[in-house]
């Protein structure tokens, strides 16, 4: 058994934060492990089904992959367009293995994604005989729309410990829209200029209403 100081409530789990505040939980001495009731359980038969149908799916997937690899070589289009295909069936892959079924951090789930879409759309603009629309529209769309996601999961998970990395993943993309905007690499400044100010919003939000959340958990990680 477990106890949440904040909360006042003993779990039994063997997870190592509280299930309603996500603080740590503090080990209770002289109580007998138990079997994780937050753990799902899957039936074997289950388990061996769900093997078939991802081995149907990777195999589909190869085909699919193959024909459009030899069909592009066959009529000599050039660059590839079944780099895009291979890319996003890679991508679905990855949607579902990280992000759908896996147990990640929300901040490793969006990192991942935001650099996989991000790698997909780069190979579409190559594509497009290198159209500048990912550094004018694509990318500062992607960083506001995350900005605001980190900020409502920064408050809808206040004493969650992914707050810090929804923090630092803030700041980044910030910087990134403003070092697009200083050295003039985008033709079209106005979404990043947009980002810009959206991001500060955000930073100025999640250190007036999780400012001490963040003090928290930085001291934790950095040892200060």
């Amino acid at each position: 058994m477990k106890k949440c100081e904040h909360c006042g409530v003993e779990v039994n789990t063997e997870n190592t934060n509280c299930p309603l505040c996500f603080l740590e939980l503090n080990e209770i001495e002289n109580s007998k492990k138990s079997t994780d009731i937050f753990k799902p359980r899957v039936a074997e038969n289950n388990k061996k089904n769900k093997s078939v149908l991802y081995k149907i799916f990777l195999f589909i997937s190869i085909i699919a992959i193959t024909v459009c690899v030899v069909t592009n070589l066959m009529t000599q289009i050039f660059p590839l367009w079944s780099l895009v295909v291979t890319i996003g069936i890679i991508y679905c892959w990855v949607l579902i293995y990280h992000t759908i079924l896996s147990e990640r951090s929300i901040f490793e789930k969006l990192f991942l994604q935001i650099g996989v879409i991000v790698g997909l759309l780069f190979t579409c603009e190559w594509i497009s005989d290198g159209a500048k629309w990912m550094v004018d529209y694509v990318i500062p769309s992607i960083s506001m729309a995350v900005i605001l996601v980190l900020f409502i999961l920064s408050q809808a998970l206040k004493y969650h410990r992914g707050v810090l990395a929804f923090f630092i993943m803030t700041i980044i993309l910030t910087i990134i829209s403003a070092c697009l905007l200083i050295f003039n690499v985008a033709t079209f400044n106005l979404l990043n200029i947009i980002t810009i100010i959206l991001g500060s919003v955000a930073i100025l939000g999640m250190l007036l209403f999780s400012g001490n959340v963040l003090k928290t958990e930085f001291s934790k990680k950095f040892h200060v």
